[in-house]
């Protein structure tokens, strides 16, 4: 049950509020189906926190610390994580619509079988993050770290990972058609043959696609 103590102390000053939690380092906040829509909660300390069916739409988490955080079934429509740390945070059957995680550390995180369509990722660590089967049409992944991320039977329609990290990346049956992998570091031929694309997926410059068919196709590095 949410704690009000908590709730006000939150909402009236992020600097007191950091200060009780380093004061209180033991303590798991609770703030189960606590409206915080709108708010700004940039740079808070809100490790371990409860935030379970929690109303976050439009909030402001930049910087915030998110590490173990539990999300599940929270509203975090249009929210702002940019910045954050949400390593071991849990996001069951929270709402991700239209969210930003520009520059943000999601190790291992389980994005996997969700609806995660227009998420910017930009520059985030998403290094061994489970993405599989997911819906990851026109998600931008420009800069990103994606090694060993598991993209295994996702859709990538129209997804822009220009200059993402690929060594490792699992695109086993992934689709990328009209995916932009321009200026991605590490792919491999191997990689690409095991994912679906089109004739309008873009590889990178070291990388050319030889058409036999209307579907089938093998990539090579280019030679020189």
């Amino acid at each position: 049950m949410a704690n009000r103590e908590q709730i006000t102390l939150l909402k009236s000053s992020i600097a007191r509020w950091n200060i009780w939690r380093d004061s209180n380092p033991h303590i798991q906040p609770d703030f189960d189906r606590v409206d915080f829509n709108g708010i700004n909660l940039s740079n808070a300390n809100l490790r371990k926190a409860n935030f379970q069916m929690a109303l976050l739409n439009g909030a402001n988490l930049q910087g915030a610390n998110l590490t173990k955080a539990f999300f599940a079934g929270s509203d975090l429509r249009g929210a702002n994580l940019s910045e954050t740390d949400c390593q071991g945070m849990k996001l069951n059957d929270a709402d991700l619509e239209g969210c930003i995680f520009r520059q943000s550390n999601l190790r291992n995180i389980d994005f996997s079988d969700r609806d995660l369509r227009d998420i910017d990722f930009s520059e985030a660590d998403l290094r061994k993050a489970d993405l599989r089967k997911s819906n990851l049409e026109k998600v931008k992944f420009f800069k990103a770290d994606l090694r060993k991320t598991l993209f295994t039977e996702a859709n990538l329609t129209e997804a822009y990972l220009s200059s993402a990290w690929m060594q490792g990346t699992n695109l086993q049956r992934a689709n990328l058609s009209k995916t932009v992998l321009r200026y991605t570091i590490n792919l491999t031929p191997a990689q690409i043959q095991s994912a679906k694309i089109d004739r309008n997926t873009k590889v990178p410059q070291y990388l050319k696609i030889h058409w036999t068919s209307e579907t089938d196709f093998h990539c090579e590095e280019k030679s020189g």
